[in-house]
């Protein structure tokens, strides 16, 4: 359980970053948008705001209901990016990765609630080592996947394989 809890949280974390290493894939097939630079800051702005807005209500809320509809919102947004039709969908759809993407700092304190007091510790260490894994290894799975499947391969990752091939 405390290496899905970490997979799902460097997972979730990792989407801000997945654009970075892609920015020039992502110029190319929008020639003349000037708004492909405000992708990045769009999902930095979006997880910014996320933590400041969304986060407090983890304490308020079962944390299971706020986990799960962000994940679900995740990669709603996440398929949106992939078949984003212009660069103003695409940095729409990357602020709204941002915003979902703090489910990583609520599957945390999630974590250490369901372990045992002996083990909350090292159960927060895993977690967190998660999603420091996560934010380090996503520009190189996105700077891969981008340079082999393009820009859109690496969203497409959240989009069953037969709908990611239709267009």
């Amino acid at each position: 359980m405390t290496f899905a809890t970490a997979a799902a949280a460097g997972i979730a974390v990792a989407n801000i970053y997945y654009n970075q290493p892609m920015l020039g894939i992502v110029e190319g097939d929008f020639p003349g948008a000037a708004s492909t630079a405000l992708i990045p800051t769009a999902a930095q702005l979006g997880y910014a705001a996320s933590l400041f807005l969304l986060l407090p209500l983890g304490d308020l809320l079962n944390q299971r209901r706020p986990i799960v509809g962000q994940f679900i919102v995740l990669a709603g947004a996440l398929a949106l990016a992939a078949l984003a039709p212009s660069a103003p969908v695409l940095v729409l759809a990357s602020l709204v990765v941002g915003l979902c993407s703090t489910v990583a700092q609520q599957i945390v304190p999630f974590a250490a609630h369901l372990a045992s007091p002996k083990r909350r510790g090292a159960t927060v260490g895993t977690v967190t080592g998660g999603v420091l894994t996560g934010i380090l290894l996503s520009r190189t799975l996105g700077g891969f996947v981008s340079a082999h499947g393009g820009w859109r391969g690496m969203f497409r990752l959240v989009i069953p394989w037969r709908w990611g091939r239709r267009r």
